[in-house]
């Protein structure tokens, strides 16, 4: 682990929507920001011990769930120092206090990868008393980690009746393996242990770098059907440049490979080429997949979404107006994402007919070429 160069401020202008996605007051994220002038530094204007005063003092107001996210800030964007992975034992055992509207389990299952086993915490979100209609594993990027998908979690769990299975992508949150190519093979251990533990269809949702791993899933026909939202892919004719990648992302991704130091002119390009789906997006297939994206994401180019169109089972979204991962009309795209999932992982009539051109309707009306 190791620690970069970034302006906390530049953090501050990009992330504070996102920040209060997952639950974060405004009115807090402000006063951080006002208070921090120091990404990496353990004083007064730290990043991480300005969080954690605001974390600490949820706690001593039983609020458990904000607790749980502003420890999830006070850990970002990575764990490159000891403090924050500090911080991030504190959020899950701060998420386990919290109430929830939905039965929520944590669960740590055994997968193979490589030559033996790891450990991958899944946390499970279903509705009360009802029967389940299939599983959706939920998986974010190389920043943003199961937690932090709290809100996405319990409302997909609570609309869709899917029993939805949050984990951390490989190289992040509790994982115990770095980024590498392979990962996709952790993930479809989980998926197979999932599959087994409750004999039902089993869909993929990855955000961002996790968007990558849904893609892959699909291509590989490992998930019944997967949802890329915002997945690096290598398919565009213009290749990702990741040290020129905005707001402390090639330290980010360095930290999830496991490197300790950013990578060289000469190393980056390799990192990343590591990654390509090219080997496989003309393989026959035909697990549904749909790829979606913003038309003007900052850090993914639109062929890397756009790629994957001419694959039969492929439906691509491009959201006009909209960064990385349409996070400008991120309601509507989800709503449309369940109305298409569902239309394939529990395929009854009524849902073909009624709840999917319901729910894509408003997300069709912002699309672009």
């Amino acid at each position: 682990m190791f620690i970069f160069p970034v302006d906390p401020q530049a953090i501050f202008e990009e992330r504070a929507p996102q920040f209060a996605a997952w639950g974060i007051p405004r009115p807090l994220i402000a006063q951080a920001q006002g208070e921090i002038t120091d990404m990496w530094g353990t004083g007064p204007s730290g990043w991480l011990p300005v969080w954690a005063s605001l974390a600490e003092r949820a706690e001593r107001r039983g609020q458990w769930l904000l607790a749980a996210q502003l420890w999830g800030a006070a850990r970002f964007p990575c764990l490159a120092t000891p403090e924050r992975h500090t911080a991030l034992e504190r959020q899950h055992a701060a998420y386990q206090m919290a109430r929830l509207p939905v039965r929520f389990q944590r669960q740590v299952l055994q997968v193979p990868y490589r030559d033996t086993t790891t450990p991958v915490p899944v946390h499970l979100y279903e509705r009360r008393r009802e029967q389940r209609r299939g599983v959706l594993v939920l998986c974010g990027g190389v920043d943003t980690w199961k937690v932090e998908l709290h809100r996405l979690a319990v409302t997909t769990a609570r609309l869709t009746g899917l029993l939805v299975a949050a984990l951390d992508m490989p190289g992040t949150g509790e994982s115990q393996v770095p980024l590498s190519a392979d990962g996709d093979r952790v993930l479809a251990g989980t998926v197979g242990a999932l599959r087994d533990a409750y004999g039902l269809p089993i869909g993929f949702l990855g955000l961002s770098f996790g968007g990558h791993w849904a893609a892959k899933l699909a291509l590989q026909e490992d998930v019944d059907a997967a949802i890329d939202i915002g997945g690096p892919t290598g398919l565009a004719d213009q290749p990702i440049s990741l040290l020129d990648l905005p707001y402390g992302m090639p330290g980010i991704v360095a930290n999830a490979a496991g490197l300790d130091r950013l990578p060289t002119p000469e190393q980056a390009p390799a990192l990343l080429e590591e990654f390509s789906l090219r080997h496989l997006v003309d393989a026959p297939g035909s697990t549904p997949l749909l790829a979606a994206n913003g038309a003007d994401d900052q850090y993914i180019p639109r062929g890397d979404t756009t790629g994957l169109g001419h694959r039969d089972a492929t439906t691509v979204w491009i959201v006009r107006d909209a960064t990385h991962c349409a996070t400008e009309h991120f309601r509507p795209l989800i709503l449309a994402s369940w109305g298409w999932l569902l239309a394939r992982l529990a395929p009854r009539p009524a849902t073909r007919r009624l709840a999917e051109p319901l729910l894509t309707t408003p997300v069709r009306r912002l699309l672009t070429t």
